[in-house]
This record gives structure tokens, sequence and C-alpha cells, in this order.
């Protein structure tokens, strides 16, 4: 799992990620946050598979949200048709409680036909825990893909919490920049 971003609560990312998927989101943000995930895909998806061991995407998938929301994801819809990769479709079971945070081998099933060796890029928004990545990823797995790898456009920080008050510390005076990932290899 690669964050693009810190995405640190009461901040302009932080807000971004919230507010794109609004009933009426902002276009301006829409395509700023397009715009940071395709560049960071052009500049670092190497990186990531590298990492990963793949060789060649060769399917995308989005969390779905498990939340309620009906129809495609927000981040699906914001991708369009930008990625060269078929889409791996993924459900939410609605039985698992929406707000658990915990890792659940049936969180979510694969309605796409066929993964069989496939090599997966699984794209999320916002990673506070990282379960629904994970479970996203089991049912990949399970699906039959061989490998997964997820990127997220911002790991969740909450100042409030005094565990990530070293790492705020350390990252309060370094800008983002768009050469570098988590994974640069």
């Amino acid at each position: 799992m690669v964050p693009i971003s810190y995405a640190v609560k009461g901040r302009q990312h932080a807000h971004a990620l919230a507010a794109y998927k609004a009933k009426f989101p902002a276009r301006e943000i829409q395509t700023n946050l397009l715009n940071l995930l395709l560049l960071f895909l052009t500049d670092h998806h190497g990186c990531v598979a590298k990492v990963a061991r793949v060789q060649q995407w060769t399917h995308a998938a989005v969390v779905p949200s498990t939340r309620g929301r009906t129809g495609e994801h927000p981040l699906r819809t914001l991708i369009g048709t930008q990625l060269r990769f078929p889409w791996a479709q993924l459900t939410a079971n609605a039985e698992i409680p929406p707000e658990s945070r915990a890792f659940h081998y049936d969180r979510f099933f694969v309605t796409t036909n066929d993964l069989g060796g496939a090599q997966v890029l699984l794209l999320d928004d916002t990673w506070t825990t990282g379960a629904r990545v994970q479970s996203a990823s089991y049912a990949l797995k399970r699906a039959g893909a061989a490998r997964v790898a997820a990127i997220v456009l911002g790991r969740h920080v909450n100042p409030g919490y005094d565990g990530w008050k070293p790492i705020l510390e350390l990252i309060k005076n370094e800008p983002y920049r768009q050469e570098t990932c988590a994974v640069h290899v």
C-alpha cells in the first residue's frame, strides 16, 4: 500500500478527499485530485510495480464504498477512461457493518470474470486503518489475481492522536514533492 501524500485532518488535502465525494463537488477539487493521481502514476507506477514484483499491470480496481453510496465509486468516476487497463469490479458485502475498521475476508466480492494471474493496481482515496484495502486485496487474490498493489491518494492523519505527533513534527516543513514517493527506488 503506497500513499501519495498525507491527508492531515483540517488541512487542504484532507478537505479535498472528503469534498470530491459530495453530491455536487467543486470541479477544481476533482481536477486537482485527478491530476495528482495521474502524475503520480506517470512518475511512480514503476516504483510501485517494482516493490510489488509486478511485471505489467493487467487490471485496475477501486476499493468500493461501504457507506451505502449507490452507483459507481466517486474515484472510479473521477478516473473515467484515463487508465488503459480493464477494471476489476468489487462489490461490498452489505452484511459487514460499514463502521467496522477491521479486516474481513468477506467484506468484498469480485464480480469480474477471469482474474487468473492478474496483476491488479488497486486504488483508494483515503487510508485510515488499511483494513478495507486489505479486504479488497484479499478478495482480488481469492478471485485469482497473482499480485495486488494499492495506491491511495491520502494517508489520513488525525493530529489529535498522540501517535501521529512525531511524524507530524518530521513533515511539518516538508512540502509535497512529486519527484519522490514512499517506495521510490
